[in-house]
């Protein structure tokens, strides 16, 4: 499908809560270990495509995963959305400002790790060069958002109706990230 860059964010920022500083203590007292990621829209000759990482196999917990860039909260960072970005620079080599950040979708909790997980979005005209520079991330994948959502499959885990997939190539995204990549995909079907 080709669209511009403003089309697809017509369709996308009314889903987006435009609250960036999502309260910490709130989600702490949860229970859950807090994180975040970063939605990299980027578009090239009209189409769309989304940044994603390949997670080492030398990680505790989703080993060799496909996940947006991010992490887990430290206390000396001042915020979520500063968690996404410092996590974004270290794993692959990309500089955002905090006012480059739309807003974020819906909090998303991993089935498995107890993670709650807040997904921050930009959109950007160009990428520049990625650059893995942890051993975090064994793979960059830079995706083309519609071949992405062709993928899309149902099915149920452990009474989770919300589970979903999705197929690329020869990987295949589940988990949170499905979670996140459908939640982007509803925007448009």
């Amino acid at each position: 499908m080709d669209i511009d860059k403003n089309q697809f964010k017509e369709k996308i920022i009314p889903r987006l809560s435009s609250k960036i500083d999502v309260d910490v203590r709130l989600l702490k007292s949860s229970g859950y270990t807090l994180s975040s990621v970063l939605i990299i829209i980027h578009f090239t000759n009209f189409k769309p495509k989304i940044i994603l990482t390949k997670r080492s196999s030398l990680l505790k917990y989703h080993k060799n995963e496909i996940s947006f860039p991010g992490g887990t909260f430290k206390e000396t960072d001042s915020s979520l959305l500063n968690t996404a970005l410092r996590e974004t620079k270290e794993e692959i080599g990309l500089n955002f400002h905090p006012n480059e950040i739309l807003g974020s979708f819906h909090t998303v909790r991993t089935l498995t790790s107890n993670f709650a997980i807040i997904p921050f979005v930009t959109f950007q005209d160009s990428i520049r060069k990625t650059k893995i520079l942890i051993d975090e991330v064994s793979e960059i994948l830079d995706i083309p958002v519609f071949d992405l959502f062709k993928g899309l499959n149902n099915f149920t885990y452990k009474n989770f109706s919300d589970s979903y997939t999705f197929r690329y190539n020869s990987e295949i995204i589940w988990g949170a990230t499905a979670r996140i990549l459908k939640q982007i995909r509803d925007c448009f079907y």
